[in-house]
Formats: C-alpha cells, sequence, structure tokens
C-alpha cells in the first residue's frame, strides 16, 4: 500500500488524539473504504509486532484515522506473548467487574511516557465484527486492559489521564522497555516523568 498513514503514528500532542473518534455506520459496513481502514490498520500492526515485538493494541485514531476501530492481540499475556489479533468495530464497555489490578501500560502516543494504571480486570465488550453483526464477549486479565486502553483511545482518552500518583508515571526509552516489562521491574522503576515534562510534551509544537 502507498498510503502515508502506514509508517506514521501521531504525534502526542495530535489534537485528533483527544477527540472522539466517530462511530462506523450501518451504511459503511462492506464498503472499500472501511475495508481499506481496517487493512491498513492490520498492516501497521504487524509489522510492529514482527520489528519491535511491543504492539499489543492499536486504535484507528493512534495512526490518523478518526473511527471508532480497534485491534487487540488477544493473545498478549503483557510478558512478551502476543500472536492473535482481533478486530473489534464500535467497541463498547457495557459491563466490568468491581474488582481492579495494577499492570504498567505504555503507548506509541505517549513517546516514552509508560506508567502503571489500575483497571478492572474482567469487561463484557459489545462490538460490530467486519460485516456489521453485533456481539457480546467477555474478556479478562491482559486482554480485558487492552481493551480498555484502546477503547480509551476512541473517547479521546489516554492512560496517563488515569495515573494520580506522580510516583506511578514512567520515563522509560525505547531500548530500555524489555528491562523496563522483565521480573516486574515496572513496580518499582527510577526513572519518573513529571506531571510538567508530560504536559510539555502535550504542547510541544
Amino acid at each position: 500500500m502507498s498510503d502515508p498513514r502506514l509508517e506514521k503514528f501521531l504525534k502526542p500532542n495530535d489534537p485528533l488524539l483527544i477527540q472522539t473518534a466517530q462511530e462506523i455506520q450501518p451504511k459503511d459496513f462492506g464498503s472499500d473504504e472501511l475495508k481499506k481502514d481496517i487493512a491498513i490498520m492490520f498492516e501497521i500492526a504487524l509489522d510492529e509486532q514482527g520489528a519491535k515485538k511491543t504492539l499489543v493494541g492499536l486504535a484507528a485514531p493512534q495512526i490518523g484515522i478518526s473511527r471508532r476501530i480497534i485491534l487487540v492481540d488477544v493473545m498478549a499475556d503483557g510478558k512478551g506473548k502476543k500472536g492473535d489479533l482481533k478486530l473489534f468495530i464500535n467497541p463498547e464497555v457495557v459491563g466490568h467487574s468491581s474488582e481492579e489490578a495494577e499492570w504498567y501500560e505504555g503507548c506509541f502516543s505517549t513517546a516514552q511516557v509508560c506508567g502503571i494504571v489500575s483497571r478492572p480486570t474482567k469487561v463484557k465488550v459489545r462490538f460490530n465484527d467486519e460485516n456489521g453483526a453485533v456481539h457480546e464477549q467477555e474478556f479478562e486479565g491482559y486482554t480485558a486492559r487492552i481493551l480498555q486502553h484502546e477503547v480509551d483511545h476512541l473517547n479521546g482518552k489516554e492512560f496517563v489521564s488515569h495515573i494520580t500518583d506522580n510516583d506511578k508515571l514512567h520515563w522509560v526509552e525505547a531500548d530500555e522497555f524489555p528491562a523496563y516489562r522483565d521480573k516486574g521491574a515496572w513496580k518499582s522503576w527510577s526513572k519518573k516523568c513529571s506531571r510538567e515534562k508530560w504536559n510539555e510534551i502535550k504542547r510541544a509544537k
């Protein structure tokens, strides 16, 4: 494909990342435009999984497509395992557990900023498949976390907004991510990202 979006994630300061993405309408299912957007997303996601091995989810707005489409690797475990990207169109979290758990999160849309986020451990998601059929499915553990993270993107929300304790906001260089993830090192990561630094990143031109 020659679409310029193939090699471009939006920068953290792009205003599209804080906008609500557009719902896919019934008339759009089966259209060439929707098929193209989905194909672009899969190509980018699979390429990133092969090259950097860190991508476990992708929301359309991250690559400049303001539509309610996400990909989630339902095999990912937060420890390096992955291999089954699933498509969700118009995903909506319609139920969740009262129990929450903390785990690290990073994002192509937040540069080197990672952090510890508390989220429900189980969710029920309603979504359309590529043909428009409606499904409801329950997910738990790390898959539930990825789903919540990606649905947040569709609502213009970044994971950083869930973090109120600045000590849980971290700075992780690209080559440090394997060490950050390994053996729970993220729980006591010494490199912090101040709220001021994050705000500067969001305001950068």
